[in-house]
């Protein structure tokens, strides 16, 4: 029921939007580091946001895509837009007024951690908690803080299938109050100043329509899982995160969550940019035109300009040193849609994202066709000598015009 194509992608603003939502695309490989470091930091009640951030974008999604429509039609409506996104498979048939138990053994959030971590000690699909709380929330008008929601079983702990019970009570997860409409800056960006740039960006464009989930409600691409998350669910775990952090250990935790979070952003950059220039699609529609290094970083910015980022592009490039600069990225306008002025730089994925590709191209065999799409190879890059430092120096969120990042080595 859920059809993607409805939603055409805005090419000025390079963004794409969904009954009301911004929507971006994010891999296995950074969802579940950033999900890892915020639970790893045992010292904050981070169920609460994480399920929260969830219930609440999906809320405002869903109350806009089932206006007008039965609850079987809604039903059915919640359960395509999951798949669809690539979270897996959800059969909501048995939600009634008093809640109800789902199962499912399709799940993204617990496949992909157990491929990336193992076992884990504790259920880690705290996503489809906030779903199931914003799905019943919405088709039975029952307000979010008088909702409870519970995950007993996951396939990442090594049961069968996932388990969810959701039902009337107090609430067990974070309330948020209404956002602001999104506000794009409507400055001049420049250019990559690549001659190949528009050939590469229009060969892309229109893409995201075809990674829509599978018969499994997967979506495998690029050798990652990607997942297509609401814009403002995944950016306020990182903006939560951070304010827990600081609130609980201070300013040193403020600095420590900081580290966290642009560590989740490297790994974006390592695995999502290395499987893309890897990738069939990339051997076929943009090698050809790489004759340097500084050619694959800007065959990449080309390509990522498609994914509803922003516009990502790259004042001064060397071995050495970088400034790359996003034009309307997603995780400012994300901040000033929920929180609005930031008093620091928010924008971790884009930065580590950044890092994470100067390494690859300038200190790795990648663009000699080796490519080191490895946990070890991950480790082993963080552990060199010759690392990147990341300089966050501006920030929409902060008042400036575009998001700008500085790579030194």
């Amino acid at each position: 029921m859920f059809d993607i194509s409805q939603y055409p992608y805005d090419a000025k603003h390079h963004a794409l939007e969904v009954a009301g939502e911004a929507m971006i695309f994010h891999c296995h490989h950074y969802i579940n580091y950033l999900q890892r470091s915020i639970l790893d930091a045992e010292y904050i009640d981070s169920a609460r946001f994480m399920v929260g951030a969830a219930a609440d974008s999906v809320k405002n999604q869903l109350s806009h895509l089932c206006l007008d429509l039965s609850l079987v039609d809604s039903i059915a409506m919640a359960e395509s837009m999951y798949q669809t996104f690539g979270y897996g498979l959800i059969d909501l048939s048995e939600l009634s007024p008093d809640g109800g138990i789902f199962k499912t053994s399709k799940s993204f959030f617990s496949k992909t951690w157990q491929m990336k971590f193992g076992t884990a000690n504790q259920p880690v699909d705290y996503y489809t908690r906030g779903y199931l709380a914003a799905v019943y929330s919405t088709f039975y008008e029952i307000p979010l803080n008088e909702i409870q929601v519970t995950q007993s079983h996951c396939m990442a702990c090594g049961d069968e299938f996932n388990q969810f019970e959701i039902g009337r009570g107090k609430g067990n997860f974070d309330i948020y109050p209404a956002k602001r409409p999104s506000r794009f800056i409507e400055s001049t960006a420049p250019t990559i100043g690549w001659e190949h740039e528009a050939t590469i960006t229009n060969a892309f464009l229109g893409a995201h329509q075809m990674f829509v989930g599978n018969a499994e409600g997967l979506i495998p691409a690029f050798g990652v899982y990607l997942v297509r998350n609401q814009s403002d669910y995944v950016n306020r775990l990182q903006f939560e995160f951070m304010r827990k952090m600081k609130e609980v250990v201070g300013d040193y935790g403020e600095v420590l969550a900081s580290e966290l979070l642009l560590e989740a952003g490297h790994a974006c950059g390592f695995f999502t940019y290395a499987g893309l220039m890897t990738s069939n699609e990339w051997q076929h529609a943009v090698q050809p035109y790489l004759k340097t290094r500084e050619d694959w970083i800007y065959g990449l910015l080309s390509v990522i300009n498609t994914m509803g980022w922003g516009y990502h592009t790259v004042i001064e490039l060397s071995e050495t040193r970088a400034v790359f600069r996003n034009y309307n990225d997603f995780e400012d306008l994300s901040y000033q849609r929920m929180y609005g002025t930031s008093d620091y730089p928010v924008h971790w994925a884009n930065s580590g994202g950044f890092t994470g590709l100067m390494q690859l191209v300038y200190q790795t065999d990648l663009v000699s066709g080796h490519p080191i799409n490895s946990e070890e190879g991950f480790r082993q890059m963080r552990r060199a000598k010759a690392k990147y430092k990341t300089h966050m120096k501006k920030s929409i969120a902060c008042g400036d015009d575009y998001l700008e990042v500085e790579i030194t080595l």
